[in-house]
């Protein structure tokens, strides 16, 4: 597992990074946003881009999570295992990517500790 990037956000709406990856990474940047938030959790947003001239045919997304936030719900990808690591892999409809191509993963975590986001695994 190798760290690319961690960061730390204010817990005000909107707050958003975009984070860069090396080029072995199969998408190139992937963009957190958090969305709304309340003082037992927050509602986020990963946009997961192909920076790459060529299709990809499959993405990752690995985060972990500080001890008392857990993700309590997640829409366009699938949780291949959690808590603290989380590893989201793409649904059997959104996994090719285009070049230029985005696709938007959002999650509820119960909790108020922001995701440190690892790439690849």
């Amino acid at each position: 597992m190798r760290k690319l990037l961690g960061f730390v956000a204010a817990l005000a709406i909107g707050v958003s990074a975009t984070l860069f990856f090396a080029p072995s990474a199969q998408a190139t940047t992937a963009t957190f946003t958090q969305t709304s938030s309340w003082s037992t959790g927050y509602v986020a947003e990963v946009v997961v881009t192909n920076d790459f001239t060529v299709p990809i045919t499959g993405w990752e997304l690995a985060f972990t999570l500080p001890a008392g936030s857990t993700v309590s719900n997640l829409w366009n990808a699938q949780i291949a295992t959690s808590t603290p690591h989380y590893t989201l892999i793409n649904t059997s409809w959104n996994g090719s990517l285009a070049p230029g191509q985005s696709v938007a993963v959002g999650f509820v975590v119960t909790g108020t500790g922001l995701p440190t986001i690892l790439w690849p695994l």
